[in-house]
């Protein structure tokens, strides 16, 4: 997808035989994906195609959601594994919290100025989310996102500063 697109989930399966979709949620609550009337789905191949959100709900833990022109099992199960997207103007803007795709790719250095490395990924753990590094030796590192750590997050320089010494 292009830079301007934004991953929100995941369609993960069918549910009964009108339509209906599992959807896998990457947005926090995890309803909050319905916010989005009109998804881009994309498939492994690379083709894109738009469905508009006609309803909602929850079955227990699962998210279920129905397409405008997804009337039966045969039409949703052709939608299994596509991820969904968003255009990033979208997403409502934050003030001093960052979405994790703009945190991607940024230089970590530590406050004495040493580069730990760049963020290739971060991972929810419940408590707080880890942000997962390499540095140029290909070395991994993981630094807790705490607000005692993440001293300073600059999107426009690319450089988020920790305060964080690895272990040698």
């Amino acid at each position: 997808m292009a830079d301007n697109t934004v991953i929100l989930g995941k369609i993960m399966g069918v549910q009964g035989v009108r339509g209906w979709l599992k959807v896998f949620s990457h947005t926090r609550p995890l309803d909050n994906i319905f916010q989005f009337k009109n998804w881009q789905l994309k498939s492994g191949s690379g083709e894109c195609i738009s469905r508009t959100i006609v309803d909602f709900k929850h079955q227990g833990k699962k998210l279920l959601v129905k397409m405008l022109g997804v009337d039966d099992r045969t039409t949703a199960q052709a939608l299994v594994g596509l991820e969904v997207f968003v255009s990033r103007d979208q997403l409502p803007a934050l003030t001093n919290e960052y979405y994790w795709r703009d945190l991607i790719g940024l230089l970590v250095k530590d406050t004495h100025g040493t580069e730990l490395g760049d963020i290739i990924d971060i991972m929810e753990t419940g408590s707080n989310d880890v942000l997962l590094l390499k540095d140029s030796n290909g070395k991994s590192l993981a630094i807790p996102w705490l607000p005692e750590i993440v001293i300073e997050v600059d999107i426009e320089r690319s450089l988020l500063i920790a305060d964080w010494e690895p272990l040698v």
